[in-house]
């Protein structure tokens, strides 16, 4: 038992040696506790990529980081974070780490000089990236995604900046093609080796193909440009399509292994197609000389978009008296001409109904079967310029 107390008196000096407590604030045994992790375990680079491109975790960086007082930009870490190698890393027993991401409550905190005190070196993943002059290395361990950031000190002065430029349509109809183009410069003095373009897509767009091997990836466009000499360009384009009537967001990205991020962004309005199916029959023919003709009208949006202000109209044929007139809205009569209310909107694939009854009143001394013409015109703020149909009931005595 003695030997035993003096065994652990003796380790737990040697660790007290070894690790000085004026040399860190936190120390760390054990990683990937789930209420205290950042992240959830990586397991891949892809993982990690991932997690910065998260809008859910985005701020939670940015917090970690203001608590430090990192001077650098977010948008150079996020960038580098899907954009730069990422490698496997060891963070050594005894690494003294500048900080750590962590959770309180849930929350993100900043716990600054962390040592790791474990039986183990930590399996991690490391990407560079430069920041506002200077290079620093993102270091996240994989049991938990607590990542630090280490400074390396000044990056070296190079004069190359790229800008990038969103060129689409204003306007576009749901399933047609949309071509967005974006265009990037290198307006500095040196030469960007490894020239990066994205696109993220925006919900309900589909990808029909793209200029200069662009390729899809988790729902964003890449081109890799590669090198771009000082006072030149590269145009890249995408053909989308959109299935929803709305607004379109999108925001082209630029980036390089020497030149800050530029970004650019555009808005295309898809409108639904607009398209009416309008029809009438007649439930019963031939008439009668006094018996009913039913007449049923429907009209169809066979588009996305919606209808405003529908229009119905409907004249009797010559010999008919009308009994009725009913539907989707109220009928005012005059003569023979029957004028329904409009229908303040009709949406995309929906179905308006209207039905007409008459007495059939031929002239006495009718012989044979007489053609008559039942005739509507359908219109709206979309389509003014009405569509007409008519529908032949035959009529005897």
């Amino acid at each position: 038992m003695l030997a035993r107390i003096l065994t652990s008196t003796l380790a737990a000096l040697l660790l007290s040696a070894a690790f000085p407590a004026s040399a860190y604030q936190h120390r760390a045994t054990r990683l990937g506790n789930p209420a205290t992790r950042f992240a959830p375990t990586l397991y891949t680079a892809e993982d990690l990529r991932d997690r910065f491109r998260d809008p859910k975790l985005q701020p939670d960086f940015g917090e970690v980081l203001r608590q430090w007082g990192w001077p650098g930009d977010l948008k150079d870490l996020f960038h580098a974070a899907l954009n730069e190698p990422i490698r496997p890393h060891q963070i050594p027993v005894g690494n003294v780490m500048p900080f750590m991401s962590s959770r309180k409550n849930g929350r993100p905190i900043c716990l600054k000089e962390v040592l790791w005190a474990g039986k183990e070196p930590i399996q991690a993943f490391a990407f560079d990236f430069v920041s506002k002059g200077r290079k620093y290395v993102c270091i996240t361990p994989r049991p938990c995604s607590n990542f630090f950031v280490v400074d390396k000190g000044p990056a070296d002065p190079v004069d190359t900046t790229l800008t990038i430029e969103c060129e689409a349509p204003h306007r576009q109809f749901t399933g047609r093609d949309i071509e967005v183009c974006l265009t990037v410069r290198n307006t500095g003095k040196a030469m960007e080796p490894k020239a990066m373009i994205r696109l993220p897509l925006p919900e309900g767009t589909t990808l029909v193909g793209t200029s200069d091997n662009g390729f899809e990836e988790r729902r964003n466009i890449t081109w890799n440009v590669g090198a771009l000499a000082p006072n030149t360009g590269k145009k890249v384009c995408a053909v989308l399509q959109a299935s929803q009537p709305g607004r379109l967001q999108f925001t082209g990205e630029v980036g390089g292994k020497q030149a800050p991020p530029d970004s650019c962004g555009t808005e295309i309005e898809i409108l639904g197609v607009y398209g009416l199916l309008v029809e009438v029959i007649d439930i019963e023919d031939p008439v009668k000389a006094g018996n009913e003709a039913r007449y049923v009208i429907t009209v169809t949006n066979q588009g996305l978009q919606k209808h405003t202000n529908l229009r119905v109209i409907a004249t009797l044929g010559d010999h008919h008296d009308l009994k009725s007139a009913d539907g989707e809205s109220s009928a005012t009569v005059k003569d023979a001409t029957i004028t329904f209310d409009p229908v303040p909107v009709l949406e995309g694939k929906a179905v308006a109904t209207w039905t007409v009854v008459t007495i059939s009143n031929p002239p006495d001394n009718t012989v044979g079967l007489l053609d008559t013409r039942f005739v509507i015109n359908v219109s709206s703020d979309q389509i003014t310029n009405p569509i007409r149909e008519e529908e032949s009931t035959m009529l005897h005595q």
